[in-house]
């Protein structure tokens, strides 16, 4: 239902219902949550020493180009949520915040980052502009999920750093360039002659996959979940992660990808779900992999949130069958990215229907996020740790708790120095007792592949392979 009594903000240009990719996020988060700043996006880029007015011509610029960083969202089930565009004027004075902090200091530790946008009366988007008198030394980008992924973040970082070269140059910084995929436009082409045909299809792959995993899983009962905390969740922190960082495993990944010609995420993926299966003693752990899901240049040049997931099946990790699942694995990746912009609505109710009682346990609903050089950039927060912090290798790192979270989930961040594996879980689930064995883990499994499988696969908790 629509928000009793909502009104846009401003004026508003022009109106659309929501993308499928859009409604996946909306229908989960609460009406202006306290706790929503927990999954907003940042980066941090620089100044450039340009004037302050340029920067806030560049901003304008940015924020006209894409529609969804000056929209509103009206909330409501199906079709009845809709997304507003405003005039670009009309907030764009709220959006930017000046400060004459230290622009050297900590780039994320500000207030900005927790900033919780009430996306139904402001636009989903701060810009904070760090000067050293009239002159931009670094800029912060802190943005709500509903508007943008770590994908769209590093469009948006490009398209202000051209915009500010641009406007310091006198030129208008997008002139000639082809305009930006809106999140409107993209909602209309899902509902075309061709989008209900692309949901069969993509329903039936859906269907398939889900069907594999409950008959791979018959007869299994997954584990009963520890006792209920006193408080709600969400009112102590009750979600919690840890990280690991590998140049071992970054540069496992690497030897893999070049001697198979298999994706770095696929091989991060079957480790991920092989540790799981090791740690619930299952023969197969349904994965729900994120996929950028922009397969049009139109998209790829889009600053919207466009990530959906897509199921994998992984089996138990035997020396046998490891490096035969390593391309089943990257199939069912490729084959899945096509099918991944599904109605969320009725992927849900599959899941439901088809694995009953298994759904939402750890063996059928773990999500997992891997992210390269182009996208898990030096400015994005999702870097767990600093770069200083990288021969720190085989130290398992535990966050403080958060008040939102993933229920289970791994996060890959993938670059030259080597990746960060970042885990998640909540109190609700066993994983905290064995978190720190399941990134090492993953670690040596990924080790002992790149090694050609040299020696007995690796146990859970037990061996460490060198590397």
């Amino acid at each position: 239902m629509a928000e009793s009594g909502w009104s846009p903000p401003a004026p508003v240009v022009r109106s659309g219902r929501l993308t499928w990719a859009q409604h996946e996020w909306v229908q989960w988060i609460p009406t202006d949550s306290p706790t929503s700043f927990e999954d907003n996006i940042c980066a941090a880029i620089p100044g450039r020493d340009a004037p302050r007015e340029v920067v806030v011509a560049a901003v304008r610029d940015v924020v006209l180009r894409h529609e969804g960083l000056r929209s509103v969202i009206e909330r409501g089930e199906g079709d009845r949520a809709r997304q507003h565009v405003c005039q670009v004027d009309a907030l764009l004075d709220d959006i930017i915040e000046v400060t004459d902090q230290d622009p050297d200091g900590p780039r994320f530790d500000t207030p900005w980052r927790r900033t919780c946008f009430r996306i139904g009366a402001e636009w989903p988007i701060k810009v904070v502009l760090f000067l050293r008198g009239q002159a931009v030394r670094r800029i912060d980008l802190v943005v709500d999920h509903v508007a943008i992924d770590p994908w769209a973040m590093s469009v948006l970082c490009g398209d202000l750093t051209q915009a500010i070269r641009a406007r310091a140059a006198g030129r208008e910084p997008f002139a000639g360039k082809d305009p930006a995929e809106q999140p409107i436009d993209a909602a209309e082409s899902e509902v075309t002659a061709a989008g209900p045909a692309y949901q069969r299809r993509a329903l039936r792959h859906w269907e398939r996959q889900l069907r594999r995993l409950r008959d791979g899983l018959g007869g299994y009962v997954p584990r009963p979940a520890p006792p209920t905390p006193p408080v709600p969740l969400t009112e102590y922190g009750g979600f919690r992660s840890c990280w690991l960082i590998s140049p071992r495993a970054g540069e496992a990944a690497e030897v893999l990808a070049r001697t198979t010609g298999i994706s770095a995420s696929s091989a991060f993926l079957l480790a991920f779900g092989a540790a799981v299966c090791a740690v619930e003693r299952s023969p197969l752990a349904g994965l729900f992999a994120i996929s950028a899901n922009r397969l049009s240049a139109g998209a790829r040049g889009s600053v919207r949130k466009a990530t959906m997931t897509l199921p994998v099946l992984v089996p138990e990790a035997t020396r046998d069958s490891y490096g035969k699942a390593l391309p089943e694995c990257a199939a069912q990746q490729l084959h899945g990215h096509r099918f991944a912009n599904a109605d969320p609505y009725a992927t849900e109710r599959l899941c439901q229907e088809i694995l009953g009682g298994l759904y939402k346990t750890a063996v059928a609903y773990p999500r997992f996020s891997y992210m390269d050089e182009a996208v898990a950039g030096h400015f994005s927060t999702a870097w767990s740790a600093g770069t200083s912090a990288f021969y720190d290798d085989g130290i398992v790192t535990f966050a403080a708790p958060r008040l939102l979270g993933a229920k289970y989930m791994l996060t890959v961040l993938h670059r030259r120095e080597g990746a960060v594996l970042s885990l998640q879980w909540s109190d609700e689930t066993h994983w905290g007792e064995t978190a720190e064995s399941m990134l090492k883990h993953i670690e040596d499994l990924m080790v002992w592949a790149a090694s050609g499988y040299t020696g007995e696969v690796p146990l859970l908790g037990l061996d460490r392979v060198p590397g």
